[in-house]
């Protein structure tokens, strides 16, 4: 450790509160120096897949460093929320047995994004320490880079003489080597020296409180280092070391970032000596104290930023580190959430995300405690008997993982049969992977068995795990990725650096109807099916091969959503079927077999131009399925007010979706699933705007309420975030296809759902011509249920059973069918369950018709109405020609009546010719219901007159509307026949009342 001679007496008392210090910094550089304050990002990093949260203040404009994005501004000042719990950063063991530790903290930094650089950026920072801070030059002590021979480059003498030239005694100057004062983003990328300010402790200890970053090389790939063409400067001072230092306390814990949640703590724990501030190794409950006090800032911002335990082992290992603690330390289950209230009552100034999502987040907590405490007693039992086999695992009884009994019991199993001291790494994986044990203690089984781990063969097996879990297709393994990437290496030794595959977006959508263009450009490589390249390929083989072009118009599957298929046309007798496409390292690979006409001499080469020609029906069903997944996702949150919802998964086909969620708080439920189709279906019908916004992780950290999918990594250019406008609002980051507007969807039907009231639901959606073709089933369902008892027994088991197929086909068959599916599949079994009728053949189906016909007109008749407007009932089992003949039955009143055979519609309108006036005539009758169904008027047959008898072209409807259509008609014909129409003439009748 480093220590200079104290000169005097090092104390500061100088009592600034917290907020005080935070609004000073960046005050500071707003009034005093032009900075641009920036909301500190999530703690989780969207567009960084190397860190599992954001751990620096530099995080979320790393892109910036890298020069992928543009800077927000010039210069930028931020408090940053940071959390380190894993990898390089971990400090989760020390969390509580020192001072200054911790998993959350804060970082205050500013930036120069090639504008100011080392002496603007040391003057900046002397001037604030020395001035507002009111800190002393002999209190502080500066590092800078002394220069490192493996990287050859020289000492920082810029530096160094800028912080003379600022008054810096040179006995306070100390120049150290890289691992001090030479800062990396990474193993390769941007990189340089920095500046390190320390203060002096009583001891003659230095402790480091402001890092300043000069950001002038870039690490490449061979280890060197070169000159950037643009400087920048990237400070960081951690607030909890700064508010120890000013607020003159011995420990960060004395703080008042800390003391109220300590305060918290004991004021709710039951039967607990309060905090006393020790750090001996017996003082473990004041280690208690800190390490719940520090563990509930960091699980209050991380649930506050959205983050979700059941995608975060991290956070979900530690809620149940402090749930223990709270339950066997200080004997309150409950007592992380009354922290969250402490946490939020003392950041909420500065990130007012906790107060917002509040109830979000003591919901999950809550259920979090519950699920803890249930884990925790279907526990005990299995430790007993654990304990009981193998009685050395005692001393691992702090052990909570559901899989350790199970994992064990393997575990000794399997190496009572191997006759070595190492743990193999295929066993170690398994431990990891099917059981759940993490690495520390899997180490902590190993020592307690005198064994050692296989580290490097676990690795592999890691690494091999996760990037099979990366794969965009399912046919790759290890093998193959390695003659993927070979063929990737050749393509850009031939100067092609990437497929353009921006073409995929380029389509329109009018009246649900999609308009696709063709793409001409060059072939670039031909692999086989065992990844050979061939330049040129003269024999075609009925086997698959691989095709990568210049551009693409293809969508390859990513986000959910399957890819396209189509045809790239070689020439007019040799064609490329292409039945899915994938992305590896920016370029797209077709994947397929080739077409040729019969007698054709075939040849392709690379180089030769192809024409790619998209399947635009599957590409419209796909693109219609991914917007009604993102309403989806908006009408479920909204039906779920009390309840936290997160995707955790999603599929998108030609086919249909389905939706993967976890959901706190009220569960989803049949009502839930009806209120969202609804929503949905109000969007449809108001035809809701849909908009696709380009942005980079700078611009979308100015945007608000966006919803990502927790886990997922998002690029740091070229992001999509989809918005879809009201009714029903959606934000949704998606590199999908999607409809212009949400009247392309047509209709959306729930259909099926797995888990509902659980945690972890699936719901299951069609949209589209599939929707209305499930309607229509529905509706044929109905009526058959209105005439089921009219039906012949074969009829109807044959109707029944085609009913049945027909939806199989629509609508899936992976969940529990909710909804009106649900309700269509009760129905079709009751009927089928019914007693078998007298069997009714056609003939006497329409003498059924014609008999209800009759009926109807002598009701009328009977109660002296002027004429009859009816439905024949059991038209819906009838053939087209039998139901016309049945209309024309004969009839003594004016009578306007319809029916419906097979989706078609018949009316014919009757009038007797005594009761035919100018005004009333059967043409004219017939003519008042004919724009209801956009139909036309028979031509009168041989020796009628439109006068007495009028038949309306029979006209295809779809059964969803048919019955609101014929329910409009009748009501225009009544309204017609009551005003037009005249009483009949009838005999004398002195005990009838005439009108």
């Amino acid at each position: 450790m480093l220590r200079v001679p104290v000169k005097k007496s090092t104390g500061f008392t100088r009592m600034k509160s917290t907020s005080s210090i935070r609004n000073t910094f960046i005050k500071y550089f707003i009034d005093n120096h032009a900075h641009k304050f920036v909301k500190s990002s999530s703690v989780v990093p969207l567009c960084d897949p190397t860190v599992p949260f954001v751990n620096a203040g530099m995080n979320q404009f790393k892109g910036v460093f890298l020069g992928t994005v543009n800077a927000p501004c010039p210069r930028a000042v931020n408090s940053q929320k940071c959390i380190r719990v894993g990898g390089k950063h971990n400090d989760l063991d020390l969390v509580g047995t020192d001072s200054h530790h911790h998993t959350f903290f804060e970082m205050l930094g500013n930036w120069s994004f090639g504008d100011y650089y080392k002496k603007e950026a040391c003057q900046m920072a002397w001037d604030l320490l020395l001035g507002p801070y009111r800190l002393k030059p002999d209190d502080l002590v500066v590092t800078y880079f002394a220069g490192d021979p493996t990287m050859k480059l020289n000492e920082d003498r810029e530096c160094r003489d800028i912080w003379k030239s600022l008054g810096v005694s040179p006995s306070r100057i100390k120049g150290l080597g890289a691992s001090d004062n030479f800062w990396e983003m990474g193993l390769t990328g941007p990189c340089g020296p920095c500046t390190e300010i320390h203060v002096v402790n009583p001891d003659g200890s230095l402790t480091e409180i402001w890092n300043l970053v000069f950001i002038q090389f870039n690490r490449e790939a061979d280890g060197s280092v070169t000159s950037l063409s643009r400087h920048h400067v990237d400070t960081g001072m951690g607030l909890e070391r700064m508010a120890k230092l000013l607020q003159g306390v011995p420990s960060n814990y004395d703080t008042d970032i800390f003391k109220p949640l300590i305060k918290a703590i004991e004021k709710n724990s039951k039967n607990v000596p309060a905090y006393s501030g020790q750090y001996t190794e017996s003082s473990t409950l004041d280690c208690a104290y800190r390490r719940l006090a520090d563990h509930s800032r960091m699980i209050s911002v991380c649930l506050a930023d959205g983050v979700f335990p059941a995608n975060s082992l991290n956070v979900k290992q530690i809620m149940r580190k402090s749930f223990k603690i709270c339950s066997d330390v200080f004997n309150n289950p409950h007592l992380l959430s009354n922290l969250y209230d402490e946490v939020a009552a003392t950041l909420s100034s500065t990130y007012p995300e906790l107060v917002s999502n509040k109830s979000n987040a003591k919901l999950i907590i809550e259920h979090e405690a519950q699920a803890y405490a249930k884990m925790r007693a279907g526990l005990v039992k299995k430790w007993k008997d654990l304990v009981t086999r193998y009685p050395e695992v005692e001393s691992l009884n702090d052990v909570e993982t559901p899989g350790f009994a199970l994992g064990y019991k393997e575990f000794k199993e399997t190496v009572s049969k191997l006759n070595t001291s190492i743990i193999p790494g295929e066993l170690i994986f398994k431990l990891y992977d099917t059981h759940g044990l993490q690495e520390e203690l899997i180490n902590r089984i190993a020592e307690l068995n005198n064994m050692t781990t296989d580290k490097e063969g676990f690795q592999k097996l890691l690494s091999k795990h996760k990037h099979r879990h990366k794969t965009a297709f399912k046919e790759q393994d290890l093998n193959k990725t390695i003659l993927f990437n070979d063929a990737i290496d050749r393509l850009i030794k031939n100067g092609i650096s990437r497929t353009n595959d921006n073409f995929k977006y380029n389509y329109e959508i009018t009246d649900s109807k999609l308009e696709l263009g063709t793409l001409t450009t060059k072939l670039c490589a031909i692999l086989n099916e065992d990844c050979q390249w061939i330049d040129v390929l003269d024999t075609i083989e009925n086997r698959p091969y691989y095709l990568v072009t210049e551009d693409t118009n293809f969508y390859c599957e990513e986000g959910g959503q399957i890819s396209d298929s189509g045809v790239a046309r070689i020439d007019e007798h040799l064609s490329f079927k292409v039945d899915s496409v994938f992305k590896i390292r920016d370029f797209v690979f077709h994947k397929g077999c080739f077409l040729v006409d019969k007698n054709y001499s075939a040849c392709v080469k690379c180089g030769s131009d192809v024409t790619l020609i998209i399947d635009g029906e599957k590409k419209l069903r796909v693109i219609q399925n991914h917007t009604a997944i993102h309403l989806l996702n908006a009408a479920i949150r909204k039906a779920l007010p009390n309840s936290v919802v997160s995707q955790i998964g999603s599929k998108v086909t030609d086919r249909g979706l389905y939706l993967n969620l976890s959901v706190y708080g009220e569960k989803l439920s049949e009502d839930v699933l009806l209120a969202a189709e609804c929503m949905i279906r109000e969007s449809i019908e108001s035809n809701a705007r849909i908009e696709t916004k380009i942005l980079d992780s700078v611009q979308l950290a100015l945007e608000d309420s966006v919803v990502t999918v927790p886990g997922e990594t998002y690029p740091e250019t070229g992001l999509r975030l989809v918005i879809i406008q009201e009714p029903l609002i959606s934000k949704e980051l998606c590199c999908g296809t999607h409809a212009p507007s949400a009247g392309a969807l047509r209709d959306v039907c729930i259909t099926q759902a797995k888990g509902l009231g659980t945690n972890a639901p699936t719901v299951y959606c069609v949209s589209g011509e599939a929707a209305r073709q499930a309607r229509e089933l529905f509706c044929r369902t109905k009526k058959l249920e209105e005439v089921v008892d009219l039906m012949d027994p074969e009829r109807l088991r044959e109707e029944v059973a085609d009913i049945r197929r027909a939806l199989g086909d629509v609508c899936g068959d992976r969940g529990a069918p909710r909804g009106e599916l649900a309700r269509c599949l009760a129905a079709l079994r009751r009927a089928a369950a019914r007693p078998a009728p007298h069997p009714h053949p056609a003939p006497a189906l329409q003498a059924i018709a014609e008999a209800e016909i009759r009926e109807a007109i002598q009701e009328a008749v009977d109660g002296g109405r002027r004429f009859v407007v009816q439905f024949v009932r059991c038209s819906y089992l009838m053939q087209d020609s039998g139901l016309a003949r049945a209309l024309r039955s004969g009839v003594t009143l004016p009578a306007l009546l319809l029916g419906c055979a097979g989706g078609v519609i018949h009316a014919q309108a009757h009038v007797p010719k005594d009761l035919v006036t100018e005004s009333f005539t059967a043409e004219r009758w017939l003519g008042c219901i004919l724009p209801v169904f956009r139909a036309a008027a028979q031509p009168p047959a041989s020796g009628d007159s439109a006068l007495t008898r009028a038949a309306m072209t029979p006209t295809k409807v779809s059964l969803i509307d048919c019955e609101d259509l014929v329910q409009d008609a009748m009501r225009a014909a009544i309204r017609f026949a009551q005003a037009h129409a005249h009483a009949p003439r009838r005999p004398a009748d002195k005990n009838r009342q005439h009108n």
